[in-house]
Formats: C-alpha cells, structure tokens, sequence
C-alpha cells in the first residue's frame, strides 16, 4: 500500500515537472517570437507550489498532500533595458529606464514601451497600430511644424509647448498582460504609477529595441524540450509500474 502511494506520489511530481517546461517553453516561444519587437520586454516565469484549498477534508485524497499542493506560474517582465536604435525619425523616442508609455483603441487603455509613434489627418499623435497616444490631457495633438520632444516628454512645437508624454510605471510587472503589438493590459484594480518629471527620460529620435537575446532563449528552449521529455520518460516508467503492480495484486486476489 506504501509503495503503491509512493508511486502516485512520483506520478504527480513527474506531471507538475512536465507541466513546469511546458510552461517554460511556452514563455520562450513568446520571447523568440518577440525578438524584432520595438520596445518588447522578454517574460520571465517564477513557479511555486501554493495549497489549494480542499473542502472535502474527509476524504481520502485529503490525506495525499501532494494532491492539495497546486502550481503558481506568473511571468513577470525582465525590465533590462534594451539596446537604442537611432532613426532620426522625430516621431520616434525611446524610454531610457523605467516607464510605460499610455496608448488608447476603442475606449480601452494599453501601456507600451515602443515609441514608433507617427501623426494622423487629426494631428493626433498615434502608434503604427492606430492607437493614440496619451499625454497629461489625454490624446496629444500636433500642430504643423518642427516638433521637438525633450527628455522629460514635453512636446514643443516651434517656441510652444504643446503636450507632454506621461510615463506609466507597476509595483509588479506580473499584472502586466500582453495583448500584441508591443502592447500590455492590466485589471482595473491594479494601479499604474504615474512617474515623476525627473523619474523621466526619453529620447527623440531612437528607438529601443527587445532585449531579448535569441541565442540564449534558443539554447533554454531546447534544455527546456529536453527535460520534458526526461520527465515524461520518468512518468511512462512510473505508469507502468504501477500498472504491473496493480495486475498482479488483482492474480493474488
């Protein structure tokens, strides 16, 4: 009866193990998939087991604890800077350190770090997808003229100034959800810090790109494929035990 609850016990762990790369490759994916993205941060993954919370305490899955004990996975963002690409573009900025820009669509807000921006037929300043881009008023808008942004996001059209760049930051980068396009979503209960003027820094005329390293994520991916596949070696040995010993319990009886 020991062996046999070993045996389920090894089952479980081998299928959390299992379900751990398969998470782990997936995130991988994601960030190669990402790799050319402007402004894209690579996803991190953090695992911890939590105990769920089991209503049935008479039964007797109750008194297996590795049955009550249930995996956690959050991909917080990796906040590395990415290497600036200069394009000359004055439209195009980059956020130096910490922050988010804060983009529109159809009622609802996103949070950004790619700076590819471009101006409308209404002058309004907006992303390559479309979506406008917030300033302290709302949706910016840009007269003609030479636009020039300054470090701190202020826009300065000529000698007047017409708007300035907000940047968005979060006590934990787990609550940020992306949606594509560089894009990122967050609960309505979770607060957007906004940052100070001196917290800000942003330079016209350049672009950050991903910092993910390909090479690196390649190499993870395939020691994450690798370990799965030792895993679900382990999990078909430990079935098959277990369907042996059952079989011959079932002859005796």
């Amino acid at each position: 009866m020991v062996k046999g609850a070993e045996m389920i016990k090894g089952l479980r762990t081998a299928e959390k193990a299992m379900n751990i790369q398969l998470n782990r490759t997936n995130v991988l994916a994601n960030n190669l998939a990402n790799a050319n993205s402007v402004g894209f941060k690579q996803l991190l993954m953090n695992v911890s087991e939590e105990k769920q919370d089991n209503q049935n305490v008479n039964t007797p899955e109750r008194m297996d604890s590795a049955r009550d004990m249930v995996l956690n996975v959050q991909s917080p963002l990796d906040m590395r800077q990415g290497a600036l690409r200069e394009t000359g573009n004055v439209t195009d900025v980059a956020i130096r350190g910490e922050g988010f820009f804060k983009v529109s669509r159809d009622g609802s807000e996103f949070y950004t770090r790619n700076g590819s921006f471009t101006i409308n037929s209404q002058r309004q300043l907006i992303t390559m997808n479309g979506d406008t881009v917030q300033g302290t008023s709302g949706p910016l808008t840009v007269p003609d003229g030479v636009l020039v942004i300054s470090e701190n996001g202020t826009l300065t059209v000529g000698e007047q100034s017409v708007g300035k760049l907000e940047l968005y930051a979060f006590e934990n980068t787990a609550d940020l959800e992306l949606v594509g396009e560089s894009r990122y979503k967050v609960a309505e209960e979770v607060e957007a810090r906004k940052l100070k003027a001196a917290e800000v820094d942003i330079a016209q005329g350049m672009l950050e790109q991903s910092n993910v390293n390909t090479i690196d994520t390649m190499v993870a991916m395939i020691a994450a494929q690798r370990a799965f596949e030792l895993e679900s070696k382990v999990l078909e040995s430990a079935d098959r035990t277990l369907d042996k010993a059952v079989n011959e319990l079932a002859r005796k009886a």
